[in-house]
């Protein structure tokens, strides 16, 4: 399918190189266009896809009106509609790294696919992630190629643009420095750490929450949903890079906890797969996580995805979490578990151990942590609609 479609790419892309032309409108109705979605083969990113889509609503925009762009549109259903996004969302080295490489030169120009939705959008939102980093030579080819099309339009458009809490940098070369020009251009940028903010900078940057901890301190009844999970611990890993120690620690802590449950978040193509990851250290996986949440298997939950840490919290699920970039940290402090987030590379398996029994005997410390924050994150989330209501109606 891949090489039936790509010569009408490269050659639509070539086309407007040389023709400095904008495409045309794809139809008379606009519609609000959500930019950077992934895929749902990655639970994380679908929930962020998830409560984008919800945080339009509450602010009065119905799916009706939204189309998205997403990096592996053939994981979503069609409800909003979703269109493929240039780029290789599993890094491999396939043809559509050439269409990529296209559209950044048509971009450059004002043209291209992303240029073509855009034109007939009325409103931009980005979803909430942490996929702006640029501080390896991989990572910068990465937003070169898969975001920064995106991202460099969005900056130009003549209407508004809404980054939603994003957790972004280091930014090291071009690439980077693109990234920080381009996010200084934007309506409204979100960002959820304070390493972000101080990076970043700018008039147009607010500090508001990862969308899933919004989400967690909206869950209805947080004191009354706290349960005694006394199942098995689980724990999601997953591959990083520049990894350290780190899998000698988190093979340690599995041994260390009473046949814990080794759960897969991410099952995508290639090396990023949580299963692969598995299969190549010799563990064996227990099944999804997504699984485990909704039938009751197991107990307190640690994951090195902060994603599956928050769908962990949002079950019910006391969850300590593996952090490897800031976006972590950032997540755990805003909820008041600053004690419960460690350095994926670094963790004291010891400690982690401990806790991990701790949760699955008496969570009621933890869960307080939660309440007590919740107040000032569910102010952040009615700030958050009604900035997306300002920009956007």
């Amino acid at each position: 399918m891949v090489t039936k479609t790509l010569p009408r790419w490269i050659y639509s892309s070539l086309g407007n190189i040389l023709l400095n032309r904008r495409y045309p409108k794809i139809s008379d109705q606009s519609k609000y266009l959500i930019l950077h979605a992934f895929s749902r083969r990655n639970s994380g990113d679908g929930l962020l896809v998830d409560l984008t889509l919800e945080a339009m609503a509450d602010a009065g925009i119905g799916g009706a009106e939204i189309e998205i762009l997403a990096l592996d549109p053939d994981s979503f259903d069609d409800d909003p509609p979703v269109h493929r996004a240039p780029g290789e969302p599993f890094a491999q080295f396939t043809p559509k790294l050439a269409g990529a490489v296209f559209e950044l030169l048509a971009n450059q120009l004002g043209s291209g696919q992303v240029a073509k939705r855009v034109a007939n959008a009325k409103g931009l939102v980005a979803v909430g992630g942490g996929y702006l980093v640029a501080d390896s030579f991989v990572r910068q080819a990465g937003v070169l190629l898969n975001h920064l099309a995106q991202l460099r339009t969005a900056a130009r458009a003549p209407i508004p643009s809404i980054y939603l809490p994003q957790s972004v940098g280091p930014l090291h070369g071009p690439v980077g420095q693109s990234v920080k020009r381009n996010l200084n251009k934007v309506s409204l940028f979100c960002a959820r750490d304070d390493l972000t903010m101080a990076e970043i900078g700018g008039d147009n940057i607010i500090r508001c929450a990862d969308l899933a901890v919004l989400k967690l301190a909206r869950t209805a009844d947080i004191v009354a949903d706290r349960k005694l999970h006394a199942g098995a611990p689980i724990v999601v890993g997953r591959d990083l890079p520049h990894p350290g120690d780190y899998i000698e620690r988190l093979k340690n802590l599995g041994q260390s906890l009473s046949k814990p449950l080794w759960a897969v978040q991410a099952d995508v193509a290639g090396d990023r797969s949580d299963r692969a990851f598995y299969q190549r250290n010799g563990l064996s996986d227990d099944g999804t996580l997504a699984a485990m949440l909704a039938d009751g298997t197991g107990g307190a939950v640690v994951s090195v995805r902060l994603h599956g840490a928050i769908a962990s919290l949002i079950a019910g699920r006391p969850a300590i979490h593996l952090a490897y970039e800031r976006k972590g940290w950032g997540a755990y402090e805003d909820l008041g578990l600053g004690e419960y987030v460690h350095d994926a590379r670094e963790f004291d398996v010891a400690l982690v151990a401990d806790q991990m029994a701790q949760l699955g005997q008496d969570p009621t410390a933890f869960w307080d942590c939660i309440t007590n924050a919740a107040p000032k994150l569910r102010a952040q989330y009615v700030g958050l609609v009604d900035e997306l209501r300002r920009y956007l109606l």
